[in-house]
């Protein structure tokens, strides 16, 4: 894998594993595994909700990222910004996220998965977010940090979601906030920029929706 999202401010990036896999194995409730071609065909593109939406051709993630937590209840939260998860994609597709007022962007990712792994890294991720209060993590990149996490209210997207905030010790008066919406076999995961709320709503259903026609 090849590079860090390019022009946004990144605490958090979600692995994207593989890629160029067939669509045409079972997915979660019967329907189609989405292939990275077709997490790209579902993606958002243009402007939506007060925000351009521009995808990206580069990888998240270079082969040396892989993430560790210090306490591994914590892994799957860790596993979100890993090139080798527990739970390893089928297919990714990524986008930038720059809103109208200029501040610093944010992304968004989407990954698909064999039958059950979306949902069963879900059930890992809520159940990380009520034991993990603090995320330390190391990669195999050389960096190593620790942060403070809030579990945060449901979205109320897709066919269940998660959020939460995480504040770097380092820089202690700046938070980021992930948020992950599962739909069918597939999780689309947002990423702000510091200090700037999720993205809205109608974004994420609108995603939602593509990627449920998708497959």
């Amino acid at each position: 894998m090849r590079g860090f999202i390019r022009g946004v401010a990144t605490l958090l990036v979600v692995s994207s594993a593989a890629a160029g896999c067939t669509s045409e194995k079972a997915g979660e409730k019967g329907r189609a595994m989405l292939s990275s071609a077709d997490l790209s065909e579902a993606l958002l593109t243009g402007e939506h909700s007060g925000f351009t939406v521009s995808p990206q051709r580069e990888p998240l993630l270079e082969d040396v990222d892989v993430v560790t937590a210090a306490d591994p209840a914590c892994q799957p939260l860790a596993d979100l910004r890993s090139v080798k998860p527990e739970h390893e994609a089928t297919g990714t597709a990524w986008a930038t996220l720059e809103p109208r007022n200029g501040t610093a962007g944010g992304s968004v990712v989407l990954t698909s998965f064999a039958t059950g792994e979306a949902k069963s890294w879900m059930g890992e991720l809520k159940a990380a977010l009520t034991t993990c209060k603090d995320l330390a993590a190391s990669s195999q990149r050389g960096w190593s940090e620790r942060g403070t996490l809030v579990a945060l209210p449901s979205v109320g997207v897709g066919d269940e979601s998660v959020s939460y905030s995480i504040t770097s010790d380092q820089v202690p008066d700046r938070r980021q906030i992930m948020t992950v919406v599962r739909t069918g076999g597939s999780l689309a995961v947002y990423l702000t920029p510091p200090d700037e709320d999720q993205p809205p709503a109608s974004l994420m259903e609108r995603q939602h929706e593509k990627l449920e026609a998708a497959g």
